[in-house]
């Protein structure tokens, strides 16, 4: 029996669920930072060149962009715990042919497929997560929900430096984290959100409606991926060695999963859209003092905290859209959240290169704190749209 997630959802089941739920999250996590680093050294140890491995890493992104909108579709059609157990199945399938097949070519098309069961398991159970959380607690669910996928992403590189890269064993590993995310799931049957609207998810119509939350995963991917990819670059130009680069790197991560469920916690506090003006600001702060950091103990502190505030835009834009839209419209509404936060992951890493070769290297801290601002901006503009519709007896 399926129950709807509200008011007469049973405390001791919500909680049943969410734990599944992040049990789950966590299996994914896994997967992905297994796999990334895994196929890119194959890839790098078959003399591909840079330019065809990113692109063959972005080919997964792609599908979500391409594809993203009929997400809702599909798991109307299916419903949520089929579609969860059918894109689970098919990423791990896929998982273990890309350890057959070594073509180029052929890495292209099963990664764009991965891509798409990935990202439908990553919408589905994100707006499951969503719908089960309650107002009261949905900051602390969420911020547990980003810092497991952290974790998963941070635990795949340590995966991959014991079992090697060579043969099957990788890939399995990566397929069973995969698989092992689909076994909490019947615990969470009974508190399956509503299906989707018959309709396919429309960026557009989401972003005019709720621009400030919508572009925080913009903004949200676009930092922290472009970090991610050039912050060890960075780290070199400026004359650390490869190590300490590495360590700057694992100290942005750590803040990434370490600063979730603080910030979670206290969107359950406080103003929602005033702590996503704060994480913005750190946001651009982060950036521009990191130069100054350079050589002194504060750039220690400096990384945990930028790391885990750009990703806690993620956190509490999440916060906001199950607050801006009902049950019925979150898959959708989560869709494009995901669909946003792949173009912002997209386009950042590219500016932020292109800024390195115009200034090297701290260009990227210009275009990272730019990005940052403008999306303060435009939240501080909508905050006073929003105070001024309040004031208006008609509003």
């Amino acid at each position: 029996m399926e129950t709807v997630p509200g008011p007469d959802l049973s405390p001791a089941l919500r909680r049943r669920a969410l734990t599944a739920l992040l049990a789950s999250s966590l299996g994914v996590g896994v997967m992905f930072g297994t796999t990334m680093p895994l196929l890119a050294l194959l890839l790098e140890q078959r003399g591909t060149s840079a330019l065809l491995i990113g692109l063959n890493s972005a080919t997964a992104t792609l599908a979500i962009l391409l594809c993203g909108s009929f997400f809702p579709l599909i798991i109307r059609r299916l419903g949520v715990l089929n579609t969860m157990y059918a894109s689970i199945a098919g990423g791990a399938v896929i998982l273990l042919l890309l350890a057959v097949f070594e073509s180029l070519a052929a890495w292209f098309v099963m990664r764009f497929f991965l891509g798409l069961c990935i990202g439908l398991a990553w919408i589905t159970s994100e707006s499951w997560i969503n719908a089960v959380a309650t107002r009261a607690n949905r900051g602390k669910v969420l911020g547990l929900y980003v810092a497991f996928l952290a974790s998963g992403f941070t635990t795949g590189p340590l995966i991959i430096s014991v079992v090697g890269t060579e043969g099957m064993t990788p890939f399995l590993v990566a397929a069973g984290a995969l698989l092992l995310a689909g076994v909490p799931l019947p615990f969470a049957r009974r508190a399956i959100p509503p299906a989707p609207r018959r309709e396919p998810a429309n960026i557009l119509r989401f972003l005019v409606f709720a621009p400030t939350v919508m572009l925080a995963a913009v903004i949200s991917g676009f930092s922290d991926t472009t970090a991610f990819a050039l912050l060890p670059l960075y780290a070199l130009r400026i004359g650390f060695e490869e190590q300490m680069a590495v360590i700057l790197l694992s100290v942005f991560l750590a803040g990434n999963l370490a600063l979730q469920f603080p910030l979670g916690w206290l969107a359950d506090r406080v103003n929602k859209r005033a702590l996503l003006v704060g994480c913005t600001a750190i946001g651009v702060a982060g950036p521009v003092l990191l130069p100054f950091a350079i050589g002194t103990v504060l750039i220690w502190p400096l990384l945990l905290v930028w790391g885990g505030v750009v990703m806690g835009i993620y956190t509490v834009g999440l916060c906001l859209l199950a607050e801006r839209f009902p049950d019925d419209q979150l898959a959708a509404a989560n869709t494009a959240f995901v669909m946003l936060y792949s173009l912002g992951s997209v386009i950042g890493p590219s500016l932020g290169g292109s800024a390195m070769d115009i200034w090297d290297p701290h260009g990227l801290m210009v275009v990272l704190a730019v990005a940052c601002a403008v999306y303060l901006l435009v939240a501080l503009i909508r905050a006073g749209q929003r105070r001024g519709q309040i004031r208006t007896p008609a509003g």
